[in-house]
């Protein structure tokens, strides 16, 4: 093997140190240059790869803990809200019993989601707790979603119900016509004029002082506004479905065959015309051509069926 001679020289020295080196090596040494570059950039990427990764890491935990958090107080949100489907549900339930509906069960609106899940599926929920709970709020979410939609569409048809009665019940009297005592009532009894025994009276009478306002007590249309020889000035109001009101001895009327007219809308004032012994309102409530007691048809107070 051939060999190359070098001498070595200490500075501030008079030793020296004589080598031998194999050319070898000398002529291998612009491969190994190469070598040692390679060696240094492969280093100074791991070096930057770690970096990067680890900040990478850092970064990921730290969304996951955000994730976790924000995904905690969707479940809380969640929670509320499927308590306020509950009372939802309580409500829509006492509005159904109300108004003689079928009531609604809870079980009916229980919604099941989910189904065959996916082998990956299945294991990367195992294997991420993050993910687990995203599922779990979309399956509530869904269920919930279920039970508003439920709950909306079962609302929109009570409101539709409640509108098409609401429409009705205008039309049925419900108020007292005015205001004053009961002088007389529905029934048999001696006529205060004619002094007639067992003689049918076919309403009731309310006394008060002249000009006392006189409400019609349902919608309705004047079918007769005229001047009786019994009742003086009368109005009858009718309101469909076999249903009028009659209104006897106004000292005024204010409306006019075939006017439509509102609940409380003013139709006269009371008075003592025609077969009367004094200021009252004779007040009568026909249905199916048949007078009824008109007490039946007025709510106490200042209620009425709206």
């Amino acid at each position: 093997m051939k060999f190359y001679k070098t001498t070595i020289h200490f500075q501030n020295s008079s030793s020296s140190m004589t080598l031998h080196v194999p050319a070898i090596l000398f002529k291998a040494w612009p491969v190994l240059r190469v070598f040692v570059v390679v060696g240094l950039v492969l280093l100074a990427v791991q070096l930057a790869t770690t970096t990067v990764y680890e900040g990478l890491l850092d970064h990921v935990i730290s969304d996951r803990s955000r994730l976790n958090k924000d995904l905690s107080q969707i479940e809380g949100t969640l929670d509320y809200l499927s308590g306020t489907s509950a009372e939802f549900l309580k409500d829509e339930q006492r509005l159904h019993s109300k108004f003689g509906l079928p009531v609604p069960e809870a079980e009916s609106r229980e919604l099941a989601t989910g189904g065959n899940i996916a082998p990956d599926t299945a294991l990367l929920r195992k294997s991420s707790p993050v993910f687990e709970k995203m599922s779990m709020v979309r399956e509530t979410a869904k269920r919930l979603q279920g039970k508003l939609d439920n709950n909306n569409a079962s609302f929109s048809s009570l409101t539709r119900y409640i509108d098409q009665n609401h429409a009705m019940w205008r039309y049925v009297p419900s108020i007292s016509p005015t205001s004053g005592r009961y002088a007389s009532a529905f029934g048999p009894r001696i006529h205060p004029v004619t002094g007639e025994v067992g003689k049918m009276h076919q309403g009731v009478d309310i006394a008060n002082d002249r000009w006392t306002p006189i409400y019609a007590s349902a919608d309705g249309v004047v079918e007769v506004a005229q001047l009786s020889s019994s009742f003086g000035n009368f109005v009858t109001l009718n309101h469909g479905n076999g249903i009028s009101t009659r209104y006897g001895h106004m000292q005024m009327y204010l409306v006019q065959p075939g006017q439509f007219v509102h609940r409380y809308q003013i139709i006269g004032y009371m008075g003592n015309t025609g077969r009367s012994v004094g200021p009252h309102l004779h007040y009568e409530v026909w249905v199916h051509n048949s007078p009824v007691n008109p007490l039946a048809y007025m709510l106490p107070g200042d209620h009425s069926v709206d």
